[in-house]
């Protein structure tokens, strides 16, 4: 009895010992899943792991919000790979218009309305965003909030023919279509219903398109 109570201790101090001090389960890899070639480096940097750091001790929450500081993070989430791998999946953030930036270039803005990347020119394909004077585009400015929201409302083959989207308020948008088409928008509001309505219209030959109030829409 003795003998496998010993036995018994001593597979437990074994198991002790590899886990907490046996470098066995230190982080020997970051692995970086999902990010941009351009932007592996500065993952890792913000996942900040030090050496000898145990993958089993390691706060994968602290990991996941530092990473998640980085402007072109959307999305991150921070698992392990038994027995040193430490893996970091992140998503970046997605264009879905381009604003001017203050110092020269384009800022791309997601769908939230915010301003993550600066370029020095528009992306093929991303909408130029026009805001009012003086405003830069944020999460918290109304006209590029609804601007997004309108951009995301619209069904791709719509997005695709999109060249600007000018957005004065949140009850102020239009935008231009590729063969100089004008669509005026209104409100950010009845988004998915106006969108409909402005499929059907564009059908129909003209330059204006007046979705604002869609159980009344006007071609001109």
């Amino acid at each position: 009895m003795w003998i496998g109570l010993a036995v018994g201790l001593l597979v437990v101090a074994a198991l002790v010992y590899l886990t907490v001090w046996s470098p066995l389960l230190d982080v020997r890899e970051v692995q970086v899943v999902g990010a941009a070639p351009d932007q592996v480096e500065a993952v890792r940097g913000a996942a900040a792991v030090e050496p000898g750091t145990s993958l089993l001790w390691l706060d994968a929450d602290g990991v996941a919000e530092s990473v998640r500081g980085l402007p072109r993070v959307a999305t991150v989430d921070v698992s392990r790979d038994w027995p040193g791998t430490l893996v970091v999946t992140v998503a970046e953030r997605e264009p879905v218009l381009a604003a001017p930036a203050p110092g020269g270039g384009v800022v791309l803005v997601d769908a939230t309305g915010f301003g993550y990347r600066t370029m020095p020119d528009r992306p093929a394909g991303v909408p130029a965003l026009t805001l009012p004077p003086g405003m830069l585009p944020s999460p918290d400015e109304p006209g590029t909030r609804a601007a997004a929201d309108v951009v995301v409302a619209l069904p791709a083959s719509l997005r695709a023919d999109l060249v600007e989207v000018r957005a004065n308020g949140p009850y102020d948008v239009a935008f231009v279509l590729t063969g100089d088409r004008e669509v005026r928008w209104g409100a950010d509001a009845d988004n998915e219903r106006k969108a409909a309505v402005l499929a059907a219209l564009l059908t129909r030959p003209g330059s204006v398109y007046d979705v604002s109030t869609p159980d009344l829409a006007v071609v001109r």
